[in-house]
């Protein structure tokens, strides 16, 4: 009953600004949107002052890692410059920077349905998945009309332009926790965003013209190609590479030369009810097999995790300690009314959240209390007592960081990998309405609960920066060679 009343709670909690919201309905402008329309200065300035208004009155981490004159300053450049009418395109690619600013990863920003939907019949995606190392690009997966070319190369322009300034300016606009930039870069790798943020930047094309070299005879080759749609890049990596497409579970237990092996590849309820997995009898099994087979190491895998479930992440920290601890040193939000739900789908009624599950704290904001993940936390057994070796990258995001972080902090577990995708001291997410700009309906998520973890003694906006640094080579990738867990489990052998 107390696990069947915890996971309660976080359903609330999840539930709280979306549980019965009237279903979007499709607006007539999605198929006659035109992209040459230009916005007059005024409906412009009030999309904008809508937008920064939403954002002051409930971003609950606007001024985290930016002083509010630093903000103020990034808005008002900004609305100096709406002088004459914009595209939307041109609009995005105004804010798109301006909420990248905020350092908070969970602040995402979309297009119009209307633009959204024209751009998804457009071949106007780069036929090619990108791998990103040490700021290089390469090809990757292959999607264009030449099966034949081989992968592998640098790519060094798109377009005319050098892909080390396409990089710089797109980093700009691609939201991240703090000043993590291992974030950036992996989301620049997923094939439906890498062309978002160029689209942004750069616009619309429907042929890419690329520059790339051989990095065996650095051999310059130069190839004009075609877009593809949306539909037909994803259509191709299902043909071209199943194994990559397809579909893994939430979470399983394997040994790799002897060696335990915890792979959570999400901490999502709806994964876990897919797969019909309980993930707290998963671990509460998996932790007592261990102990019956007295192992002495544990490699967790937390790559790719890009979070879900925050009590997930607690349970998992709480089978590796022995003492009660305290997991989140606040969780907090602005108020207790927002005017600016208004632009959002959540009805009037449940725009005012008041009643005993906030309290007014020291500093004008309010704790949030009927979180599980609040107050003092107890360990959960069986506890493993060996040495525990994780493994984070740039999309270990959210509640992976969140229970990270305290292993990092109580130094129980050696990290490899890439510096963690989640910043160290937590994140801005929990309710995250979506703000509809009334003119352009540019979409803008706000989150609204600002989460503190309680740790301390670490850079204030980085992640996790691993023991071990591994980050592999094209090679090793284009082999299906898994550096990272090959490093790992040869530091665990020499460790036995």
């Amino acid at each position: 009953m107390r696990k069947a009343a915890v996971f309660a709670c976080v359903l609330f909690l999840a539930l709280w600004l979306t549980r019965g919201l009237p279903q979007e309905r499709k607006d007539e402008s999605e198929t006659s949107f035109d992209p040459q329309k230009a916005w007059p200065v005024e409906e412009l300035k009030e999309d904008f002052s809508v937008l920064r208004s939403s954002i002051e009155e409930g971003h609950a981490g606007l001024y985290r890692y930016s002083t509010k004159e630093e903000m103020d300053r990034r808005f008002d450049d900004a609305f100096s410059i709406l002088t004459k009418p914009l595209t939307e395109l041109e609009f995005m690619r105004l804010l798109a920077p301006l909420v990248a600013a905020l350092g908070c990863g969970h602040t995402g920003y979309q297009f119009s349905p209307g633009f959204s939907a024209y751009v998804e019949k457009l071949p106007a995606c780069l036929p090619f998945g990108l791998k990103f190392i040490g700021r290089k690009a390469y090809l990757l997966q292959n999607f264009s009309d030449r099966p034949d070319l081989p992968m592998g190369d640098e790519l060094l322009s798109i377009n005319g332009r050098a892909m080390s300034d396409i990089i710089d300016r797109m980093l700009l606009i691609i939201p991240s926790d703090g000043r993590i930039q291992t974030a950036k870069f992996r989301r620049m790798e997923n094939l439906r965003s890498f062309n978002m943020f160029y689209t942004i930047v750069f616009g619309l094309t429907d042929q890419f013209t690329l520059e790339f070299r051989s990095p065996q005879d650095n051999a310059m080759k130069n190839l004009t190609v075609p877009g593809k749609t949306r539909a037909e890049i994803f259509r191709l990596l299902e043909e071209r590479y199943p194994e990559t497409a397809k579909s893994l579970p939430p979470i399983s237990l394997d040994y790799r030369r002897g060696i335990p092996v915890l792979s959570i590849r999400t901490f999502g309820s709806g994964a876990y009810l897919r797969a019909k997995i309980s993930y707290p009898e998963f671990l509460e099994k998996t932790f007592q097999e261990l102990n019956d087979k007295n192992m002495a190491s544990l490699i967790i895998d937390l790559r790719d995790n890009g979070g879900g479930e925050d009590a997930f992440g607690k349970i998992l920290f709480a089978h590796l300690t022995d003492k009660p601890f305290q997991y989140y040193a606040a969780l907090e939000i602005k108020k207790m009314e927002f005017d600016f739900l208004k632009y959002t789908n959540v009805p009037a009624e449940r725009r005012s959240q008041a009643g005993g599950r906030f309290q007014k704290n020291g500093r004008g904001w309010y704790d949030v209390l009927f979180h599980p993940n609040v107050g003092i936390q107890q360990p959960i057994g069986p506890m493993f007592k060996g040495k525990v070796f994780v493994l984070i990258n740039g999309r270990s995001f959210s509640a992976s960081g969140e229970t990270t972080s305290p292993m990092h902090y109580h130094k129980k577990a050696v990290f490899i990998g890439e510096e963690c995708g989640a910043g160290y001291y937590g994140n801005n997410s929990g309710f995250m309405p979506t703000v509809t700009l009334p003119n352009t309906k540019i979409r803008v998520v706000i989150p609204l609960i600002r989460y503190t973890m309680a740790v301390d003694g670490y850079p204030a906006d980085r992640g996790i920066i691993p023991e071990y640094p591994v980050e592999p080579t094209i090679e090793d990738l284009l082999q299906n060679k898994d550096t990272v867990m090959e490093f790992a489990l040869d530091l665990v052998s020499k460790a036995k």
